[in-house]
C-alpha cells in the first residue's frame, strides 16, 4: 500500500468536534471520483485512501510545518535550529499558548487521520474489485493506525475525546460533537484493546519472510511486528508517572467532576510493559547490531567495533537486524547538520550546519570508561560542580594527536598536524574533552576542528571566521559551537527509512519496567547489553561487583542500588542511546523530570538526567562555545573559542508536560476542559 501514489484526499475538518459531512470536501481525483462512494468502487482509489492514512504517520525528519510532522529535536535540550520560522521556538521560549498554530495543526491532523481510518473501515467492504483477503488486511491496518493516532494525541495532549467508529454526516446532531475528554485510563484501555484486537486477528503482513529474513516487500507497512511494538509503547506511556499518579494533574476534572488522571500510581501497569517487552525480546526476530571496523556483521561482541555498531543500529535500513519499524517516504533531510564549509571546493557536501547542541547535552555523554565526565579522573576530578569544559590553560584543554577507539582501533579523527592526508588552514587542535569519549558521542556530535569525514577532509571550523562559523550571519551556523551528526547516513547504501523503533529501545523499556517493579539486577542486565555494545563499562550489580565486564573493562559501581538511582541510570542510558530518534522530548515529560525536579519536588543536582551544574531541566541557561570571539584576549583564538558563554535562556514549567488543548476546540466544544496551567 505504501508504494501507491498518494492521492490528495483528506477531510478538511476544522476540528474534532466540528467534523463536516464527508462527501462535501474532496478535490477532484482521477476518474472524476468526487464522492466517497465513487472512491470505494475503485480498487486503486481505495488503496490510495489507505496510502493517505499512512501519510499521517509523523515525519519527524521534516523541519517544515505540515500534516503531523514536527521536528522535536529543536524543542528539547538535544538541539536547536536558529531559523525564525521553526515551530519549536514557541516551546523553548515559553511563548506557547492554546492558540499557537502547531498546537491546532497537530490536534486537527491526528483527528483527520482518525476520521479517515473510520471511513476506510466503514466503506472498504463495498469495494467489489478488492479481494476479501485485501479488505481484511487493510481494514486491520486502518484500525491499528487509528489506535496509533490516539496514542500520539495522548503523548501530546493527555486524555482526549474518543470518537469510536463514528463517521460524520450532515444528519448528525450538534450534541454528538459536544464531547467531554475521556479519562486517561479510558483512552489507554481503548488504544491497547484496539492494538490487541488487531494482533489477535493475526491477519497483518509480517516484516519477515518464511526463512526469517527481513522482507523488503513489506518495508514501511504496519506489520504484525510493528503493532506488537506500538502495543509495548502504549503500555509504557500508560505506566509512566505523568499518566500514572503525577499529583500535578490530580485536580483535572470534567464538568461533571470526573477526574481525568489517576490519583495514584498503579504498579500493575508496569507488569504489562515488562511482559510485552519481553515477548518482543524473546521472539528471536531481532538482535542487537554488532559490526566490525570494516562494516561486517559479527556475532562475537569482542570483534564488534563500538562506533560501527551504534552507527548501523540507528540507521533505517533493511540490513539493520535491530530495526522493528522504519518509516518510508520520510524527508531524510541532512542539510541542517552538514557543515556550511564556506570557501571549500564544490566537491564538499555542504549544508547549513545549523542543527546545534547545547553543551548541557554534550556533557551527558560518558567517557570511554562509562563514567560521567565529571567523575573521570582523566578529565577534571573536581568537587565544585564547575562545568567540565572550563578553561584551565592551553595545555589543559587542547591536544593535536589522533584518537582511536581503545577496543577496536577505529580512528575517530586525525588532526592535520598529526599526519592527516589533507592540508587545510586554521587551527587543528582538538579539545581534550573530546578525546576518550564513548562511541555514541562520536556518532552524535560534530565538534570544533573535527574532520567531517573523521580520518580525512576539511576540519569543521566553527569559530567566528571559520569555514562553518557565524561570520556575521543571522542563520546557517551552529549557535552553540557544536553540530548534530547522528542520522547523517548519506554515503550509506540501503538507507531509505527513518528508524522509528528498534530492539535497543525495547531493552530499555524492559529495564525500566523491571526497575519500577524492584527487579534491579534484571534491569541492569539489559542496560549492560546496551553499554557493552557502545563500548563502555557495564554497571556492577552491587557495590561488591567491581571486577571486569565482558569486554574486559572495569565495571562501574553506582552510588546506590535503590530504585531512584537505578531508574536514573536507565534514564541516562536511554537519553544517550536513543538521542535524536525523537524520544527525548516525550521521555523527560512522561518521567515528569523535564522541570529539573524529581517526583518529590526536590531539584535534581546529582548529574544523572541533566548535568549537575544545570538548573531548570529542559529550561534554564543553555551554554555554548564562544563562537563570536567575545572578550578576545591575548590567548590563542582557538583557546578563546572554548570559553563557555550563555547562548540562550529557555523556559520550562510543569504545565508544559502536555500541550494545551487548542483554543478553537475549547471554544467549539463546551464540554472539553483545558489542561492545567493554560
Amino acid at each position: 500500500m505504501k508504494n501507491n501514489k498518494i492521492i490528495g484526499i483528506a477531510l478538511l475538518a476544522a476540528g474534532m468536534v466540528s467534523l463536516p459531512s464527508c462527501d462535501s470536501y474532496f478535490d477532484d481525483v482521477p476518474n472524476n471520483a468526487t464522492t466517497i462512494d465513487d472512491i470505494f468502487q475503485n480498487r486503486g482509489l481505495t488503496l490510495g485512501w489507505l496510502t493517505n492514512i499512512y501519510s499521517f504517520y509523523p515525519d519527524c525528519t521534516n523541519r517544515y510545518a505540515e500534516n503531523t510532522a514536527m521536528y522535536w529535536n529543536g524543542g528539547s535540550i538535544e538541539g536547536y535550529l536558529p531559523w525564525d520560522w521553526v515551530e519549536t521556538h514557541d516551546i523553548i521560549q515559553g511563548s506557547l499558548t492554546p492558540s499557537t498554530s502547531f498546537v491546532t495543526r497537530l490536534w486537527k491532523q491526528y483527528y483527520i487521520g482518525i476520521t479517515n481510518c473510520n471511513i476506510y473501515m466503514s466503506k472498504v467492504d463495498e469495494c467489489a474489485p478488492m479481494l476479501e483477503s485485501e479488505k481484511i488486511i487493510t481494514k486491520a491496518e486502518a484500525r491499528a493506525f487509528r489506535a496509533f493516532f490516539y496514542l500520539n494525541l495522548m503523548k501530546l495532549f493527555g486524555p482526549v475525546p474518543l470518537m469510536g467508529d463514528h463517521v460524520s454526516s450532515n444528519d448528525d446532531e450538534i450534541a454528538m460533537y459536544q464531547k467531554p475528554r475521556n479519562t486517561v485510563d479510558e483512552c489507554f484501555d481503548y488504544i491497547i484493546s484496539e492494538f490487541k484486537a488487531v494482533l489477535d486477528q493475526n491477519v497483518l503482513m509480517s516484516s519477515f519472510d518464511g526463512s526469517g529474513a527481513y522482507d523488503d516487500k513489506n518495508k514501511g507497512s504496519l506489520t504484525q511486528e510493528a503493532v506488537e511494538m506500538l502495543l509495548c509503547d502504549a503500555y509504557l506511556f500508560r505506566a509512566s508517572y505523568l499518566y500514572n499518579g503525577d499529583t500535578y494533574f490530580a485536580d483535572v476534572v470534567n464538568q461533571d467532576g470526573t477526574k481525568l488522571f489517576p490519583a495514584e500510581s498503579d504498579e500493575a501497569k508496569w507488569r504489562d510493559v515488562k511482559t510485552q517487552a519481553l515477548k518482543i525480546i524473546n521472539s528471536g526476530k531481532y538482535s542487537l547490531v554488532y559490526r566490525d571496523v570494516h562494516d561486517h556483521l559479527v556475532t562475537d561482541l569482542s570483534q564488534a567495533c563500538p562506533f560501527k555498531s551504534v552507527f548501523y543500529a540507528s540507521m533505517g535500513s533493511a540490513t539493520n537486524e535491530e530495526l522493528i519499524y522504519g518509516r518510508t517516504n520520510s524527508s531524510l533531510e541532512t542539510y541542517a547538520m552538514v557543515p556550511r564549509f564556506s570557501g571549500l571546493p564544490s566537491s564538499y557536501d555542504k549544508g547549513a550546519g545549523a542543527l546545534t547542541i547545547p553543551l548541557e547535552f554534550v556533557d551527558l555523554y560518558f567517557t570511554n570508561k562509562g563514567l560521567r565526565i565529571e567523575k573521570d579522573p582523566d578529565y577534571f576530578n573536581y568537587d565544585t560542580n564547575e562545568p567540565p569544559t572550563a578553561v584551565r590553560g592551553t595545555n589543559a584543554i587542547i591536544q593535536t594527536t589522533a584518537y582511536r577507539d581503545p577496543l577496536s582501533s577505529y580512528e575517530y579523527f586525525v588532526p592535520a598536524s598529526s599526519g592527516g592526508s589533507v592540508t587545510y588552514p586554521g587551527p587543528t587542535s582538538i579539545m581534550k574533552q573530546f578525546y576518550n569519549r564513548e562511541a555514541r558521542f562520536y556518532l552524535a556530535v560534530t565538534f570544533q576542528n573535527r574532520p567531517w569525514n573523521f580520518q580525512g577532509g576539511a576540519a569543521v571550523q566553527m569559530q567566528f571566521n571559520g569555514n562553518s562559523g557565524a561570520d556575521g550571519r543571522t542563520h546557517d551556523y551552529p549557535v552553540f559551537g557544536t553540530i548534530v551528526r547522528k542520522n547523517y547516513y548519506s554515503k550509506q547504501s540501503g538507507w531509505d527509512m527513518t528508524c522509528e523503533y528498534r530492539l535497543a529501545e525495547v531493552y530499555l523499556d524492559y529495564a525500566e519496567a523491571c526497575a519500577e517493579l524492584g527487579d534491579f539486577n534484571e534491569a541492569l542486565k539489559y542496560v549492560n547489553h546496551i553499554r557493552s555494545r557502545a563500548g563502555v563499562g557495564q554497571y556492577g550489580l552491587s557495590t561488591g561487583d567491581n571486577g571486569e565486564d565482558i569486554r574486559g573493562l572495569d565495571k562501574v559501581i553506582l552510588p546506590a542500588y535503590d530504585k531512584e538511582t537505578i531508574l536514573k541510570a536507565i534514564y541516562r542510558e536511554r537519553i544517550l542511546e536513543l538521542a535524536y530518534e525523537n524520544k527525548h522530548y516525550f521521555d523527560v515529560r512522561r518521567w515528569s523530570v523535564a522541570d529539573g525536579k524529581w517526583r518529590n519536588g526536590a531539584e535534581m543536582t546529582d548529574g544523572w538526567i541533566y548535568p549537575s551544574y544545570h538548573k531548570g531541566g529542559e529550561g534554564g541557561t543553555m551554554t555554548g562555545f564562544n563562537i563570536n570571539n567575545v572578550g578576545q584576549t591575548d590567548e590563542n583564538k582557538n583557546v578563546n573559542f572554548y570559553k563557555r558563554i550563555k547562548q540562550q535562556e529557555r523556559v520550562f514549567i510543569k504545565r508544559m508536560s502536555l500541550l494545551p488543548i487548542p483554543q478553537g476546540e475549547i471554544n467549539r466544544n463546551k464540554m472539553c476542559v483545558q489542561n492545567p496551567g493554560w
